[in-house]
């Protein structure tokens, strides 16, 4: 469903930049960002604003877990992925268990990041 808002976050710039243009395109509202501290800025000042917040594990200074437990104790209820390029299940579980609502693969290409968010949305429970 269009019109949806999702806030997206990995520390490669160019790929965010990407994929916030495709998902506008798509109808989406996006917020991307480089930095996990400005993301967590922003979902703090608008918790309920963000239908889905997808996140890269792996960045520097707060991985994609600490990222997520954050924005957790802000807001239990929200809808957090985090995209890894190996879903280990030892770590796949740690999420779960902080809330977290899918673990997946992270997509090659900015298309698959767009289907994966379209599944996403498209399904409250998860994948």
């Amino acid at each position: 469903m269009s019109g949806q808002r999702v806030l997206y976050l990995d520390d490669e710039e160019s790929l965010v930049f990407l994929v916030v243009r495709m998902l506008k395109s798509l109808g989406y509202h996006s917020a991307g960002f480089t930095d996990p501290a400005a993301a967590l800025a922003a979902f703090r000042a608008e918790p309920a604003a963000f239908d889905l917040v997808l996140a890269d594990r792996s960045m520097p200074g707060m991985n994609g877990l600490e990222f997520a437990q954050s924005v957790l104790e802000v807001r239990p209820q929200a809808r957090v992925v985090i995209a890894t390029g190996f879903v280990v299940p030892e770590e796949a579980e740690s999420a779960r268990l902080i809330g977290v609502t899918a673990t997946v693969q992270k997509p090659g290409n900015v298309a698959e990041i767009g289907e994966l968010v379209r599944r996403l949305l498209a399904h409250p429970g998860g994948l």
